[in-house]
C-alpha cells in the first residue's frame, strides 16, 4: 500500500513538471507596450451630421486628463461612459496592429475621425448590450505613426476601461502570440476531457459512482473554463459573449463538484458531512437560477460574477473552518485531497482579486489549478482500480464470444468495401483519361488534329469494351478506329448524319459542335458495346460516364473550332501587339450576336489618351510610342480573360466585355483610370510624366436599346469626359 501511494505521489509530481515546463516554453514575439501618455474625459462624445465624433477630432474642446493605466479613472459617480485616448509611438511595423488583453465592456476606436474597429452596439443613447469579455485586435493605417487612437467606452459593470495588456504590435505576430498562448489551454481542456473520460468509465466499473462522476463534472468544468479562457477559440469562432458564457458558467459549476467530492471522501472517515451537502446544493440553486435569469434577459454574466464571488468566499470560509476541526481526523489520502481543494481555492481567490482589481494584473493559472486538482482526485482514486481488473477477466470473455461475431461481419463489409473501391477506382481512372484527352486537346490548333487525338485515345477510354470511332465526311462517315471483337455496330447512312442522337442504351455517342450562328454539325461518332459490368461498376453508370466524357469533349471541340474560326480574324496591331479596328469590327459583330442570342449583357468601354498631342510635342513620337505600348500593356493585364482589347487607331483603345453589365463595367474603369495615373512611363532611362484618360462606356441593353449602337454610344460618352475636363468617366444615356 505505501508504495501504491508513492507511486501516485510521483506521478503526481511528474504531471506538475511537465505543465512547468510547458508553460515556461511559451516565449511571445516582442512588441511595444503602450504604458504612457493616456488621457481621459469622462462622459460621451457628442457627434457632427456626418456621424463623427467631436472628441475624435484633434480641435475639439473637451478637457483631457492624463491616467497612467486606461482604466477606473477617479470621479466616475453615475458615469457609463468615458474616452481614452494615446498618440501612437514612430514603430517601424509593416502590419500594425493595437492589441488590448480586454475592455469593458463596449468599445470604439477612431483615428482621424474615422471609425476603424468596433465591439458590441452602441444605441442612440451611448449604452449597449454586454458582447463579451475578448481581446481585441485593431488593424491600424500604415501612416498610424503620431496619431491619435481614440476609444469609446461603455461600461455598466464596476470596472470601466482596459484589462490586462496594450501595446503595438504586427499582426502575424499577434496571432502567433494568441496561438502560442493557447496552447497550455489546449492542452488542459484536453487532459481535463480525458480525466472526464477516464471518471467515466471508472463510474461505470467502480461501486463508488457518484464520486468518479463528481470528478468526471469537475473535469468538464475545468475543461469549460479554459474552453472560455483560450484565447485561440476567438480565431475558431468569433463569438466572444457565448464562449464568456460557456467559462462563466463553468466557471460557478467548479463548486458543486469540488463540495461533493468532499463530503464523499470525509464520509468515509465517518464524519459529519450534512453541511457539505449543503454547501454544494446552494451552489447548484445559485448555478440554475443564475441560467434561468440569463437566458430570460433578467441578468447578464457582468452582473453574476460579484455574486459568485461573494458566495463563493462566504462558503469557503465555511469550509475552513469546519474541516480544521477534523483535519486531524482524517487518512494521509483525506489529507491530500483537502490541501489540494485549498491549493486551487487559493488559485480562485487570487484570480478573484485581479478580476476585482484589488491587486496588480498579473495571469492567474486558474485552469492549472483545476487541472492539477483533478490529476490529485484521479491518482487517489488509482487505488481502487486494481479490484476493477477482476471484472474485466470476466467481462474479456464475453467479449471474446462477440469478437466473433463482429469478425466475420467486418469481412463480409470488407468484401463489399473492396468491390465498391474497384468500381471508384475504375470510375476515377476513366474520368482521368477523359481529362487528359480534353487536356491534350487544349494545344490543338485545328479542329482535324483535335479529332485525331481523339480517334488515338478515345479506344483506351472506352475498354474493355469493343468500340468503333467514325469521323464525319462530305460524303458520310469514316470508320477511322475499331477495337474489341464481335462488332456489328449500326452506321449512320450520309442523310443521317444530322439525325444522330445520344443514345445510351445502345452506346452511341456522337461529337457536335455549333458556329458562331448556333448551327450544330457533327463531326465525330463513338459507338460502344458494353456485355458486361467492369469491376461492379453497372453498365448504366458507365454508359453515363461516356456520355459527360463525350459532352466535355464536344465542348472543348467547338472551343477549338470557335478559335480556328477567330485565328482567321486575329490581325494585330504592330506597336501594341493589340487586336486592331478591324478584328474590333468583325468580332462585335459575333459578340452583339452571341449577347442576343443568349440574353446576356454586353458592354464597351473606349478610352483616350489625354492630351497626347502635348505630350508627343513635349517629349517627341518615340516616348509616344513608348507611352501607347505601356498603355496596351496595362489593358492587356486588366481585365478579364473573356475580354477583348483592341486598339482602334492613334491614343484610342476598346475594350469589349461580354457579359457585363454598367455597373461591372464603370467600377472596373474607375480602377483603370487609377491605374493609369499611376503607371510610370519610360524612355531612353528617363520616367516620363504620368499620363490620363478618359473613359466613354456603353452597356447593352441598360444604357442603348439597340446593341448595334454601343459603339456609337460609348463614343459619345467619351466625347462627353473629354468636353468634362478629361481624366474622368462618363456612361451612355439610355434615350
Amino acid at each position: 500500500m505505501k508504495r501504491l501511494r508513492r507511486s501516485i505521489f510521483s506521478l503526481i509530481t511528474a504531471f506538475c513538471l511537465v505543465l512547468g515546463v510547458l508553460s515556461s516554453s511559451l516565449l511571445f514575439a516582442q512588441d511595444v507596450a503602450l504604458d504612457s501618455g493616456w488621457e481621459y474625459a469622462w462622459g460621451d462624445s457628442p457627434f457632427d451630421s456626418n456621424g463623427v465624433p467631436l472628441w475624435a477630432q484633434e480641435n475639439s474642446n473637451v478637457e483631457w486628463l492624463p491616467i497612467d493605466y486606461p482604466a477606473n479613472p477617479q470621479g466616475r459617480g453615475a458615469f457609463e461612459n468615458i474616452w481614452f485616448r494615446v498618440t501612437l509611438p514612430d514603430v517601424p511595423l509593416r502590419d500594425p496592429v493595437f492589441y488590448a488583453s480586454s475592455i469593458d465592456l463596449l468599445v470604439e476606436a477612431y483615428i482621424d475621425g474615422k471609425k476603424i474597429y468596433q465591439h458590441g452596439e452602441f444605441d442612440h443613447h451611448g449604452a449597449g448590450e454586454f458582447a463579451g469579455w475578448p481581446w481585441h485586435m485593431i488593424i491600424l493605417p500604415e501612416d498610424f505613426a503620431g496619431k491619435t487612437l481614440y476609444f469609446r467606452v461603455y461600461s455598466d459593470y464596476f470596472s470601466i476601461g482596459f484589462w490586462g495588456e496594450q501595446k503595438l504590435s504586427e499582426r502575424v505576430d499577434v496571432l502567433s502570440q494568441v496561438v502560442k498562448s493557447s496552447y497550455s489551454g489546449i492542452i488542459v481542456v484536453g487532459v481535463s476531457i480525458f480525466i472526464a473520460l477516464m471518471a467515466c468509465v471508472f463510474a461505470i466499473f467502480r461501486a463508488q459512482r457518484w464520486q468518479f462522476l463528481s470528478v468526471g463534472f469537475f473535469s468538464l468544468a475545468a475543461a469549460g473554463l479554459m474552453l472560455g479562457d483560450t484565447p485561440v477559440t476567438k480565431l475558431i469562432w468569433n463569438k466572444p459573449l457565448m464562449w464568456d458564457y460557456i467559462g462563466a458558467y463553468a466557471y460557478f459549476l467548479l463548486p458543486i463538484p469540488m463540495f461533493m467530492l468532499l463530503a464523499e471522501w470525509l464520509s468515509k472517515a465517518d464524519l459529519e458531512v450534512r453541511h457539505f451537502q449543503w454547501l454544494w446544493k446552494f451552489h447548484l440553486v445559485f448555478l440554475v437560477v443564475a441560467g434561468l435569469g440569463s437566458l430570460l434577459g433578467v441578468v447578464t454574466v457582468t452582473q453574476l460574477y460579484p455574486v459568485f464571488d461573494g458566495i463563493f468566499i462566504i462558503t469557503l470560509l465555511m469550509l475552513i473552518v469546519s474541516v480544521l476541526f477534523v483535519f486531524h481526523r482524517v487518512s494521509v489520502e483525506q489529507k491530500v485531497l483537502i490541501l489540494a481543494y485549498f491549493g486551487f481555492c487559493a488559485v480562485m481567490l487570487l484570480d478573484m482579486a485581479v478580476a476585482h482589481a484589488w491587486i496588480s494584473w498579473i495571469s492567474v493559472p486558474v485552469s492549472n489549478g483545476a487541472i492539477f486538482f483533478s490529476v490529485v482526485i484521479i491518482g487517489l482514486s488509482f487505488n481502487h482500480y486494481l479490484s476493477s481488473q477482476r471484472r474485466l477477466t470476466t467481462l474479456n470473455a464475453s467479449l471474446e464470444s462477440e469478437v466473433v461475431i463482429r469478425t466475420e461481419q467486418l469481412i463480409q463489409l470488407a468484401d463489399k468495401e473492396k468491390s465498391r473501391a474497384e468500381g471508384l477506382l475504375f470510375q476515377q481512372t476513366k474520368l482521368e483519361l477523359a481529362s487528359d484527352i480534353i487536356l491534350a486537346l487544349e494545344s490543338s490548333r485545328t479542329l482535324d488534329v483535335g479529332i485525331e487525338k481523339i480517334g488515338n485515345a478515345i479506344a483506351e477510354l472506352c475498354q474493355p469494351f469493343s468500340g468503333v470511332f467514325s469521323i464525319a465526311k462530305d460524303d458520310g462517315w469514316q470508320q477511322v478506329q475499331c477495337w474489341g471483337r464481335d462488332m456489328a455496330m449500326f452506321v449512320p447512312s450520309e442523310t443521317e448524319v444530322t439525325k444522330v442522337q445520344f443514345d445510351d442504351e445502345h452506346g452511341v455517342f456522337p461529337f457536335k459542335i455549333a458556329n458562331q450562328q448556333g448551327v450544330v454539325s457533327y463531326v465525330a461518332l463513338l459507338q460502344v458495346r458494353v456485355t458486361d459490368e467492369p469491376n461492379g461498376y453497372s453498365v448504366e453508370r458507365f454508359m453515363k460516364l461516356v456520355q459527360r466524357a463525350v459532352e466535355k469533349i464536344s465542348i472543348t471541340l467547338a472551343n477549338i473550332a470557335l478559335r480556328e474560326e477567330l485565328q482567321r480574324f486575329s490581325y494585330e496591331d504592330m506597336l501594341t501587339n493589340l487586336k486592331n479596328r478591324r478584328f474590333f469590327s468583325e468580332v462585335m459583330e459575333y459578340e452583339i450576336a452571341s449577347a442576343e442570342r443568349n440574353k446576356e449583357p454586353l458592354s464597351l468601354l473606349i478610352c483616350d489618351i489625354d492630351h497626347f498631342k502635348k505630350f508627343n510635342d513635349t517629349y517627341g513620337h518615340p516616348a509616344g510610342d513608348e507611352a501607347l505600348k505601356a498603355l496596351a500593356g496595362l489593358l492587356s493585364g486588366f481585365f478579364r480573360q473573356a475580354d477583348i482589347v483592341c486598339r482602334l487607331g492613334g491614343e484610342e483603345f476598346v475594350v469589349i466585355m461580354p457579359r457585363a453589365r454598367g455597373g461591372d463595367c464603370l467600377r472596373r474603369a474607375e480602377e483603370l483610370k487609377i491605374a493609369v495615373e499611376n503607371t510610370q512611363i519610360l524612355y531612353e532611362g528617363q520616367t516620363l510624366e504620368s499620363v490620363t484618360i478618359s473613359i466613354g462606356i456603353a452597356s447593352w441593353p441598360e444604357l442603348t436599346e439597340d446593341p448595334q449602337q454601343l459603339f456609337q454610344q460609348a463614343d459619345l460618352a467619351l466625347y462627353e469626359a473629354k468636353e468634362s475636363g478629361r481624366n474622368c468617366i462618363r456612361m451612355a444615356k439610355l434615350n
